[in-house]
């Protein structure tokens, strides 16, 4: 006798970890969430910077679709990188970035507010401004899978 159906097809992802490439080091966290009936539940997406335990994951935000959620921390990726030569650039100490270094939600913030006063807002399929990030696609090497 066998099942019409196996056991994975009732699994449901709950956690993604965000690194750009296969080998390339996590910059993020997204947890799925579902809130109140569990028939039509509300579901959100929690986004967190990557750390190896989570008491070194700072929150990034909440989001309501995946997609969201992964472009927030694509985002605070690339605004953490450009915080950091923008301080470096300035001779700045490491203890003084450490007590100057905004949240997570902050850089994000800051970023985007920035990208949207370089570019213009892009159109959707369905006609709607996209303000969700502004960066193009990220590059693929050459001889890249």
């Amino acid at each position: 006798m066998s099942a019409s159906w196996h056991p994975v097809a009732n699994a449901q992802p709950t956690e993604w970890l965000l690194r750009q490439g296969a080998l390339g080091s996590p910059y993020g966290v997204i947890r799925r969430f579902a809130f109140g009936d569990p028939n039509r539940p509300d579901v959100w997406f929690r986004v967190v910077t990557w750390a190896p335990a989570s008491s070194g994951r700072e929150l990034i935000g909440w989001c309501r679709t995946l997609e969201a959620a992964a472009a927030a921390a694509w985002d605070h990726r690339c605004a953490a990188e450009s915080w950091r030569h923008h301080m470096a650039a300035r001779r700045t100490d490491a203890a003084t970035m450490a007590a100057q270094r905004p949240s997570a939600a902050e850089l994000v913030r800051f970023y985007r507010a920035a990208l949207r006063r370089q570019a213009p807002s892009r159109p959707t399929a369905s006609g709607h401004a996209m303000h969700i990030s502004v960066l193009p696609p990220m590059s693929v090497a050459a001889g890249a899978p």
